[in-house]
């Protein structure tokens, strides 16, 4: 039987949604200003995220999902440990691609939006918005950070956010994503998100349940969304 919310927090792993302890206790459900809210981690990487996704989204039939997690700058992106930032778009990047090596094809969509109206509200306590470049593995050369950040316009990488919002879109239910910045990408990315992806994490943890706490604006309702390929006849 589908047990349906109005709000599906999703990440990659379970102790990304340590944060929300408080909100809804230990267990993956709760209720926050009226609104149910279910939180499960998804899978790490693109592709188990995207199938992790798609089986939250189609067991609960949320009204929205938002992602949370941590990320990395790139060189240059007025980000800082600890800092936290709401999606704005999302781009599928393959480094190969960008230097003309490789390319996607033409159908295939490479970029996806996060949704206005609920990225407006997240971002109205403070987190500035910022575009997020989905790679298949984590960049840990120095000069393709650059390279990648400069080529593609995205301010940070982080590697299920393209995955979770392809789900949503295919089953056409609202996304959104909040990220806590844990390190600048490159050679020293993996240690220094060593010692900031805790902290991080929860800061990002904290932005979603005080945008919950004041009711989750920018939630459609339902009988406003679209039927999704599953409900249509």
């Amino acid at each position: 039987m589908t047990e349906r919310c109005d709000v599906l927090l999703v990440a990659s792993y379970a102790a990304e949604l340590a944060g929300f302890r408080n909100l809804i206790g230990d267990g993956p459900v709760g209720e926050v200003a009226g609104l149910k809210v279910i939180a499960k981690p998804v899978g790490i990487g693109l592709v188990s995220a995207s199938t992790g996704s798609t089986a939250r989204i189609e067991a609960v039939e949320p009204r929205a999902v938002v992602l949370v997690g941590t990320c990395g700058a790139y060189p240059g992106a007025p980000f800082s440990p600890n800092d936290v930032v709401v999606v704005r778009v999302v781009s599928l990047v393959d480094p190969l691609v960008e230097e003309g090596r490789a390319a996607f094809p033409d159908p295939m969509s490479e970029r996806i939006d996060a949704h206005a109206a609920m990225r407006a509200a997240l971002a109205a306590s403070g987190s500035p918005l910022a575009d997020v470049a989905t790679t298949l593995a984590i960049t840990t050369d120095d000069a393709l950070a650059e390279q990648l950040g400069q080529a593609t316009g995205a301010d940070v990488e982080q590697l299920e956010t393209y995955g979770v919002a392809s789900a949503c879109a295919s089953l056409n239910v609202p996304f959104a994503c909040v990220l806590g910045v844990t390190n600048v990408v490159g050679s020293g990315g993996r240690s220094q998100w060593r010692d900031t992806h805790v902290t991080a994490a929860e800061a990002a943890c904290r932005c979603v349940a005080h945008w919950l706490h004041a009711g989750a604006a920018g939630v459609p309702h339902r009988e406003r969304l679209h039927a999704s390929p599953r409900a249509g006849k």
